[in-house]
């Protein structure tokens, strides 16, 4: 016979053997830009001259002739010598007095290869029809009428000898580093692409097709690509690092860790590979070896605030929480608007006991981003721990309100109330957690105890059987004991339960 509601509800009488903490959250940002940190390469262009902001309207015109030298293309099937139409001839002319302003002769400007290529090809018109219309005038030329313009600078000067659709492939190259610049990825992808199509063996293409092609969500494209630039410069440590940045980028961690150790074997001094070798290990659950190569970056140098963070993670999850703690105070120190390494902090703090200072850190997360919902819920354990009951269900029905589907809120708030023998109230937010997450063990574990006391609201068995295949699933060991310990009490009641 299954126990009637008591009086009083007590909760360290079904919490014994398991633990009274709500669950924490472990929020930690999204890792793209650490696995994506590498920069488009340039060529022919030591120092940029020209801002990375460009005005919209300078990205249209690169647009408007990005079109303009494909569509070139396309009718004539190449970039060689081309007949130039007349409408053609005067399109180019107009590109060319633009690129005049803007470029003049700055042979180090991103747009100089393009500049060469017009140039070229409105040379090889004018060749054509120009010096049949200067005959007419050879009189005007002996008389001297015509000024000698030898002295007058040239914008083919020291130009770069390539054939034409080479020189063509610098040009898209060029155009397609700028649009990548503004944003313009669709068309930084065709411009690459036309490059390599044009200089099939063009390695620093390669390299910023990758990234343009990352950017797209396309990672399996990229991988191809930095396969060809292994393929084309197969001793560079830069290049099996970028590639595993490309392969970490997609999860694919084990296979990111086989090219960090290549580039290491190639560049032992190379810090920032330990780093980023340190995160994949970290994400395969390999914490020690993380935080070997987190300790190795920093002790060369790599002292960024990305390092300490993922560092004192790691040491969050071998349970050196007071190290972790002097990690996040020297990420704080670098970048004091760093909302989540507070949150971080605050949980390390919560687990050695540190309640208080937990929750003026979490404060501090909260007046960064009021919609913090993560914080709120970290801040109203805090509370729980220290038996401020009301600010601990004040500060989870926040985290609910600004995060509906915020299972672990649900949870957490139904078993500060069951604490509290507020047991129906518990077993409706018990109820929605499992509705948000179905796999949700501790929910049903707790629901299935609720339901041991409120008779009325069902037999707790089959919560406590799912709550039991859920945990073995998880390799959840403690909890899968508290719950055969709570089916044994059910199946073997006393007699002491009976008279309840």
């Amino acid at each position: 016979m299954l126990m009637e509601t008591q009086p009083a509800f007590k909760a360290s009488s079904i919490l014994k053997g398991l633990g009274s903490d709500p669950v924490l959250t472990d929020v930690i940002p999204s890792s793209s830009q650490l696995f994506e940190s590498f920069e488009p390469l340039q060529i022919r262009v030591p120092t940029p001259t020209v801002s990375k902001t460009c005005p919209e309207s300078a990205y249209q015109w690169l647009v408007e002739v990005l079109d303009g030298l494909i569509d070139l293309g396309n009718r004539h099937g190449h970039y060689g010598v081309i007949n130039l139409m007349e409408n053609e001839y005067q399109w180019l002319d107009e590109v060319l007095e633009e690129l005049i302003y803007s470029v003049g002769d700055n042979e180090n400007h991103i747009l100089a290869p393009l500049m060469e290529f017009v140039i070229r090809l409105i040379s090889n018109y004018e060749d054509a029809y120009v010096p049949k219309l200067t005959e007419q005038f050879a009189k005007l030329a002996e008389d001297g009428t015509i000024e000698d313009e030898s002295d007058n600078w040239s914008p083919t000067t020291n130009s770069i000898e390539l054939n034409g659709d080479e020189l063509a492939a610098h040009t898209f190259f060029s155009i397609g580093y700028l649009l990548y610049q503004g944003n313009q990825s669709e068309k930084a992808l065709s411009a690459y692409d036309k490059a390599i199509a044009l200089k099939p063996d063009f390695l620093e293409a390669y390299h910023n097709r990758g990234p343009v092609l990352l950017r797209l969500g396309k990672h399996d494209k990229a991988l191809i690509d930095f396969d060809k630039i292994i393929e084309l410069d197969p001793n560079s440590a830069e290049l099996y690092f970028t590639r595993g940045c490309v392969k970490g980028s997609s999860g694919q961690h084990e296979l990111a860790i086989s090219d960090f150790d290549k580039a290491i074997e190639l560049n032992s001094d190379f810090a920032k590979v330990y780093a980023i070798r340190g995160y994949a290990q970290k994400r395969l659950g390999r914490n020690e070896s993380a935080l070997a190569d987190f300790d190795k970056a920093i002790e060369m140098g790599l002292d960024s605030v990305e390092t300490y963070y993922y560092r004192a993670i790691a040491k969050n999850e071998l349970d050196q929480h007071d190290f972790a703690i002097q990690d996040y105070d020297k990420v704080i120190a670098l970048k004091p608007d760093f909302m989540e390494a507070y949150n971080l902090r605050g949980l390390s703090k919560d687990k050695i006991g540190q309640h208080d200072e937990a929750i003026v850190d979490y404060t501090e997360a909260i007046r960064q981003k009021p919609d913090y919902a993560e914080a709120y819920n970290n801040r109203g354990i805090s509370h729980s721990m220290l038996r401020q009951h009301d600010k601990a269900l004040t500060d989870y029905t926040e985290a609910i309100r600004l995060k509906p589907d915020y299972a672990m809120a649900y949870y957490n708030r139904a078993f500060e109330k069951m604490r509290q023998g507020d047991l129906d109230s518990a077993n409706l937010d018990y109820t929605e957690a499992i509705c948000l997450k179905s796999d949700y063990a501790e929910a049903y574990t707790y629901r299935g105890v609720v339901k041991v006391h409120l008779a009325h609201i069902g037999d707790p068995k089959s919560d406590f059987q799912t709550a039991l295949e859920l945990a073995e699933k998880q390799g959840q060991g403690d909890l899968k004991t508290f719950i055969e310990k709570q089916l044994h009490e059910l199946n073997n009641p006393t007699t002491q339960d009976c008279e309840n």
